[in-house]
């Protein structure tokens, strides 16, 4: 097999995929990995630009099992997360949800399902067999889900249980 020298191979679920090579992770990226391989549920409260997003999708990757969930604002969907899965973590496929394709991005074939923070309500009334095979939820910006009485709280509660490796992040 002749590999490229500027081109490493990376593994998912079984799957290998020639990428090229990446920059080394930040060291406190290094360590928010870590802790993201070894616990369950993290929190992560890194400063706004400071990587936390491929710091999720390398854990993501490395655990090589499962699918993931990202609820997001709507601002960051195509421009910070759908932009590094293709920069830093090219040997994930990503579909990226609106209002108007939902069903259709869930449909999809991905191993990254990207949504805004209000289709957690749309989420909370699928079935359990929705959710077959998805392992990882990460919710971005947090602060949207604040407040424990709020609808969109409520629904979010409703569905994590059921994701193995929960993250919340931001950065502010």
């Amino acid at each position: 097999l002749f590999i490229h020298r500027r081109c490493v191979p990376r593994y998912v679920s079984g799957r290998t995929f020639m990428t090229s090579k990446l920059p080394p992770l930040w060291a406190h990226q290094a360590k928010t990995l870590e802790l993201l391989k070894s616990s369950p549920i993290v929190f992560d409260t890194s400063d706004p630009g400071t990587g936390k997003t491929r710091a999720a999708l390398e854990a993501f990757l490395q655990r090589g099992k499962g699918k993931a969930l990202v609820l997001a604002p709507k601002t960051l969907l195509e421009s910070a997360w759908a932009a590094d899965i293709k920069k830093w973590t090219p040997a994930l496929n990503a579909s990226v949800a609106y209002a108007h394709n939902r069903e259709e991005a869930f449909a999809a074939d991905a191993d990254v399902y990207i949504t805004n923070v209000d289709a957690v309500k749309w989420l909370a009334k699928q079935s359990k067999k929705f959710f077959n095979g998805f392992e990882t939820i990460v919710i971005d910006e947090s602060t949207a889900y604040k407040h424990r009485t709020s609808a969109r709280s409520k629904a979010a509660a409703k569905i994590i249980k059921g994701f193995a490796h929960r993250e919340l992040m931001t950065g502010t």
